[in-house]
Formats: C-alpha cells, sequence, structure tokens
C-alpha cells in the first residue's frame, strides 16, 4: 500500500518539530555552587579572655602626712607594724578578664567584680557609685599588668574629737583622693602606696 505523498510530508514535519521542541526545552546544566570554606574562628583577646595572677611588689611611698604637706618616712620593714596584713589582704591574687568584666580574687576568698573598658593599654572600672569610669591599672609591653594600690591610717583631730579613719585605694593619684575640705584642717596620715605586677597565668615562672 502506497502512503501519499502529503501524509509523508506531514509525517516529517511531525518529527522535525517535536525533536527541535525537545532541543530547545532542553536545561542548561547547573553548574555546581562554589563551596564555601568556614571562616576562621576568630582567637579570643590575649588580654579579655585570660588570668593574670601576682607576682612581685615594690614599695613606692611609705610616708606620714600633715594634711598633704609630707612630714617623714618610713622603712619598709615598719609596714607591719602600722598596717599588720591589710597590704596582703587587700592586693588582688588573681585578676581573670572576660570579654568587658573583671574579675579579682584575694586572700580569704574574698571576690570582687568591676565593669572594665580598655583604652590602648590603659584599663578602666566602672564605679556604680559615683557613675564614672576610674583608671585602675597599665598592660607593659611585657604583657605584664602594673597595678598601684594605697593603704592609709588616718588620725583627724578637733576641739571635740579625735577620729581614727582607715582604707585603702586602687590607683590612687595622690594622698589628696582622701582628703576633705573638713579634714584638711588638722588630719595626720600614715600613708602606703605600693605597686603590684601581674603575670599571665601560664607564663608565671
Amino acid at each position: 500500500m502506497k502512503i501519499p505523498l502529503i501524509n509523508m510530508r506531514y509525517i516529517l514535519l511531525f518529527f522535525l518539530g517535536t525533536a527541535m521542541l525537545q532541543s530547545c526545552t532542553k536545561k542548561t546544566p547547573e553548574v555546581p555552587e562554589e563551596i564555601r570554606k568556614p571562616e576562621p574562628e576568630k582567637e579570643p583577646d590575649p588580654v579579655k579572655n585570660l588570668s593574670y595572677v601576682y607576682s612581685s611588689e615594690r614599695q613606692l611611698e611609705f610616708s606620714r602626712y600633715q594634711n598633704d604637706i609630707l612630714k617623714s618616712s618610713f622603712e619598709q620593714n615598719e609596714q607591719e607594724k602600722n598596717f599588720n596584713n591589710r597590704p596582703k589582704y587587700f592586693r588582688p591574687q588573681t585578676m581573670t578578664f572576660k570579654e568587658d568584666s573583671l574579675f579579682i580574687t584575694k586572700l580569704g576568698g574574698y571576690k570582687e567584680s568591676y565593669k572594665i573598658k580598655w583604652e590602648k593599654d590603659e584599663l578602666f572600672i566602672y564605679q556604680d557609685q559615683d557613675k564614672n569610669w576610674k583608671h585602675f591599672a597599665s598592660k607593659n609591653d611585657k604583657n605584664e599588668i602594673s597595678l598601684n594600690i594605697a593603704i592609709y591610717n588616718s588620725q583627724l583631730k578637733s576641739a571635740n574629737s579625735n577620729a581614727l579613719r582607715t582604707g585603702q585605694l586602687y590607683n590612687p593619684s595622690s594622698i589628696t583622693e582622701i582628703l576633705s575640705e573638713k579634714s584638711r584642717a588638722d588630719m595626720t596620715t600614715i600613708w602606703l602606696k605600693i605597686n603590684l605586677i601581674y603575670l599571665p597565668e601560664n607564663k608565671k615562672p
């Protein structure tokens, strides 16, 4: 049986159209996405996440003042006579930094904590009572922390009383920090100032 020529043309056109349609609908091969390597974790700041331990100390000043006028000085071996163990118990044994906080541990298990900030190598603590930042300590190029403390005994005399006052300070600028307008009249103070050095816990000899 012969197939009419016109039918053969339709059949050829049908197959040709189907082939072209299939070629047009084929998807472009997907290019695999570049595998992203995980970003390396940032190493913790050597100061912001580290503990420092007490290493050494040196006496900066041990004097007797009349108000803010220096009257005399003491020898280092007279510390215990005037202050007993107060310097040893006031100085921090360890200072632990965690982000924007400082945790201090002292002899006897006494602990303190402060909100802190660094300005280059200078450390400041926030004082809630005064609502301000106070310079606390410094870090040197050896990665050591240097902290000054002061211990004092004051005697305030007046016509009607004879008051005694004791205290201690972190990083005092001078004896004027403990003087008030009322106390300037007749106050005698024994003033001891000590510099303390702290080393990173894993580097202490």
